[in-house]
């Protein structure tokens, strides 16, 4: 079944695109509430006013009922008319506000209250004495309950505003807090879904490429993300690291000639003897030939024999560690990885003066390995270890096992590794060889190989002491 892929572009986009909805809805939200808080303050202006403008005229009406002085009618009226004036200019906005009963009989409350102070003022006439009307007295009380229901009116109105600003205020601040949780929660998550999406392969990516200095050419799985660039950067990534791969063995393979030029000295030394012994041996039969039994024949021959199956056996053994083969892991004795090694730097050994003692457990595990790329990892560590020590010294390897581990130490006695140098001996091209004695590839490769069977190689020295690399191999299960 084909699994369903996207494009990180149009993931992207609709994240932005939703991020942004939700901040133009936030957006809205605060804006109406924000209008709707200037509507009130507004309102709480104007009602402030009419229950100013309401006392006032209620301050002029007590005067006129304590001096009868018309003039505080005519101030009275005159604060009355403001009132009407503010109400008529803001009339719709009350109403569509104020939804009591109550408040849309104001209009109809506060004429009445005009119109008894128009009475009343229509009362007052020279040498007449209010007192005497038989309408100042019920007009004086229409008056008074009316200013005192204005008075209530706007005063309620006012603490209502009050209110709703004060709740306006509040459901403000919950917006503010909710929209920064929203906003932080949405952070999360695209940073989770990006972390998912981008980071996450990349990390695939570093690692595989950390894999590949050390020697791991493992191809990277697909991303789990699906997303269609990164698919194709995967396997674009994969060609390069088969490509990689095949440049590696072609390096491995050159390495392995190279040590073969290291060990021609020793190579031709020890085919010499066996080939001199033929030669030898051959004279002598020529020259004896006929004075010599059967027995005395057959015995030449048989020597001559001997001589050319060890010659025989060096060359294979050559031939065999420098044929480029495909690795094979297989259940494997390091100890007989290590003796063949050793025969092949038989006579570095012995021309440099160099004694190799052994120390070895009782018990060793096998391992599960290629044998070849073994044996190139020895070869490497002899001969690095030969080159140290051309006045000679000692050789040392140990192998125990431990924990489902399998431990080699190589040890020398030569002039040691500068700390300076320690931590890059494993980089590739990286040598403190002289020009013409060393690629910088030796130690790099091993290190790979190591790699590779699942374990890891470190290297310890001191200067003027000698070195030690040492390996850590996976035993195999039931060994």
């Amino acid at each position: 079944m084909k699994k369903t892929t996207y494009k990180i572009r149009r993931r992207v986009i609709t994240l932005f695109l939703f991020c942004l909805l939700s901040v133009v809805i936030f957006a809205g939200f605060s804006f109406q509430i924000h209008r709707d808080i200037g509507r009130r303050l507004k309102l709480l202006e104007m009602t402030g006013d009419m229950f100013s403008n309401i006392l006032e005229a209620r301050r002029f009406e007590k005067n006129f009922l304590l001096y009868k002085q018309p003039s505080s009618l005519e101030e009275a009226l005159s604060y009355v008319e403001r009132v009407m004036e503010m109400y008529r200019s803001h009339e719709a906005e009350i109403l569509r506000i104020k939804l009591d009963p109550r408040d849309r009989e104001f209009n109809s409350t506060l004429t009445s209250y005009r119109n008894v102070l128009m009475k009343l003022q229509g009362l007052i006439k020279p040498g007449v004495d209010l007192e005497d009307s038989p309408d100042f007295t019920r007009l004086v009380d229409s008056m008074r309950n009316l200013g005192l229901n204005l008075v209530q009116t706007t005063e309620r109105w006012e603490k209502e505003e009050r209110v709703q600003i004060d709740r306006l205020f509040q459901r403000a601040m919950y917006l503010f807090f909710i929209s920064i949780l929203v906003f932080l929660g949405l952070g999360i998550l695209v940073a989770f879904y990006l972390a998912w999406v981008l980071v996450r392969p990349m990390m695939q990516m570093q690692q595989a490429m950390e894999r590949i200095t050390h020697g791991d050419f493992t191809a990277l799985p697909e991303p789990e993300g699906r997303s269609e660039e990164f698919i194709s950067l995967f396997r674009a990534f994969n060609r390069m690291i088969k490509e990689l791969e095949e440049h590696q063995e072609e390096l491995l393979q050159s390495r392995k000639i190279a040590a073969i030029g290291t060990l021609t000295s020793g190579i031709a030394h020890e085919l010499n003897n066996p080939i001199n012994n033929i030669v030898l041996t051959a004279e002598a039969l020529k020259e004896d030939f006929g004075q010599l039994d059967e027995a005395d024949v057959q015995g030449y021959i048989h020597d001559i024999l001997v001589q050319a199956e060890r010659a025989s056996d060096i060359v294979k053994g050559l031939l065999d560690f420098s044929r480029s083969e495909r690795p094979e892991l297989e259940p494997i004795s390091i100890l007989s990885v290590i003796d063949d090694t050793l025969k092949l730097v038989r006579n570095q050994l012995m021309l440099s003066g160099i004694q190799v003692e052994k120390e070895i457990a009782p018990e060793v595990p096998l391992i599960s390995g290629d044998r070849k790329s073994l044996q190139q990892v020895f070869l490497n560590l002899f001969i690095n270890a030969i080159q140290a020590m051309p006045d000679g010294g000692h050789l040392v390897i140990r192998v125990w096992g431990d924990d489902g581990k399998l431990h080699v130490d190589v040890k020398d006695t030569g002039q040691g590794i500068d700390p300076a140098h320690l931590p890059h001996i494993f980089d590739p091209f990286y040598t403190t060889k002289e020009v013409g004695r060393g690629t910088g590839l030796g130690l790099s490769v091993t290190y790979g190989i190591i790699e590779k069977h699942g374990g890891h190689i470190e290297a310890h020295s001191k200067k003027g002491e000698g070195a030690v690399f040492s390996i850590v191999l996976p035993a195999k299960k039931g060994s």
